[in-house]
């Protein structure tokens, strides 16, 4: 499982140092500045879209990690199954039939979706939940990152995260309740910034490339602290009972 964590880490570093180098190429006298200003802000979209999506697979990871580390449906952290039965029911409420669809296939593809959560409420612990399960409906700022988290029994997974040291170096810092302060802060202005940029999208204004480059490494460091609070907290694999 640990493996899973790295990789998932390893293709997010991976994403941002992509990321990193569009904003140094364009970051250019050599470019116009309302050039520099699109790449600056299509930057910015595409970095908050990019660690959001990482959130949720590392979360869907660790939600998966604790079914399979849990001897029986009884045994699951008390928000797990409640969540991911609500959220399936409210996905189901949303789907439309219209002359574009065949009715037939909207149902069969719903009976899949109810047909799998009730069965893991059931005790098959095997079923595919994790997609439902995992789902933020607003920026992953960090109390939307926590619960993310949450709803698999591990709790303010960014106080956690404010203890390792990758990231109490890239604060300066020693405390971890420091860091964590700083990190919440950087965070939140992190998706104020992206916001800004989504509802001015046509504005001639945008961070600058040093300033989207420190919140690339802050992503960085956030995502190996990330990683390691996951890799200790995960249970081993448990050999389950039959449901």
């Amino acid at each position: 499982m640990a493996d899973a964590f790295d990789l998932i880490s390893d293709d997010f570093v991976a994403d941002l140092n992509d990321i990193r180098s569009v904003v140094r190429t364009f970051d250019s006298p050599t470019f116009m500045p309302k050039t520099r200003v699109a790449a600056a802000n299509s930057a910015t979209l595409l970095l908050a879209a990019t660690f959001e999506e990482f959130v949720r697979e590392m979360a869907r990871e660790y939600a998966r990690a604790v079914v399979n580390g849990t001897g029986s449906f009884a045994q699951l952290p008390r928000k797990l199954a409640g969540t991911a039965w609500k959220r399936t029911m409210d996905g189901l409420g949303k789907i439309k039939f219209d002359e574009h669809a065949s009715g037939v296939d909207l149902v069969n593809a719903a009976n899949a979706k109810f047909s799998t959560i009730y069965e893991f409420c059931r005790g098959d612990l095997t079923k595919e939940i994790y997609m439902e399960l995992i789902h933020n409906d607003s920026n992953m700022r960090p109390t939307q990152l926590n619960e993310l988290f949450n709803v698999s029994g591990l709790s303010d997974v960014c106080r956690r995260c404010s203890g390792e040291q990758v990231l109490l170096d890239h604060f300066g810092e020693t405390e971890p309740n420091v860091t964590h302060g700083k990190l919440i802060t950087a965070l939140q202005d992190f998706f104020e910034r992206r916001n800004g940029v989504a509802h001015s999208i046509a504005a001639m204004r945008s961070s600058g490339a040093s300033q989207i480059l420190t919140e690339i490494d802050l992503l960085e460091r956030f995502a190996r602290a990330l990683s390691a609070i996951l890799e200790s907290n995960a249970p081993p694999v448990h050999v389950r009972l039959q449901p």
